[in-house]
């Protein structure tokens, strides 16, 4: 894909969708851009987005708010997927730092589980 073609998506999302961040993995014919989207922006309006890029460029589209991943595929969507638009470098720095940190406390809830279960020999609290 050009540089075009990725600048005009990126600017239609910018202007349908308030996001400071966007990511971007393409597979299998289908360009996946990954925001931390505006919790008041309805699916339909997502919907909405992805159509005008369709017909705008011809790529079909998927638009998706990075919180419906959990923490382990955020940081690798954070490290593998192409970041096409931050709106400040700063953004990106604190972005990826709180990826790190969500992963880290799932990591030590993990933790905690195993050795409840180890212990107590369920992992359910008693």
């Amino acid at each position: 894909m050009t540089s075009e073609i990725t600048e005009k998506m990126v600017k239609i999302i910018s202007q349908n969708i308030l996001t400071p961040i966007i990511y971007m993995l393409e597979n299998d014919g289908i360009i996946s851009f990954i925001c931390f989207c505006d919790r008041n922006i309805t699916m339909q309006e997502i919907y909405n987005v992805e159509q005008i890029i369709k017909n705008e460029t011809g790529q079909t589209a998927e638009i998706i708010d990075i919180r419906e991943f959990d923490e382990s595929n955020r940081l690798e969507i954070v490290n593998t997927a192409t970041l096409i638009h931050s709106e400040h470098p700063l953004i990106e720095n604190i972005f990826t730092q709180l990826m790190i940190e969500d992963y880290k406390i799932a990591m030590e809830e993990r933790q905690g589980v195993l050795i409840r279960q180890k212990e107590l020999g369920t992992c359910y609290l008693q």
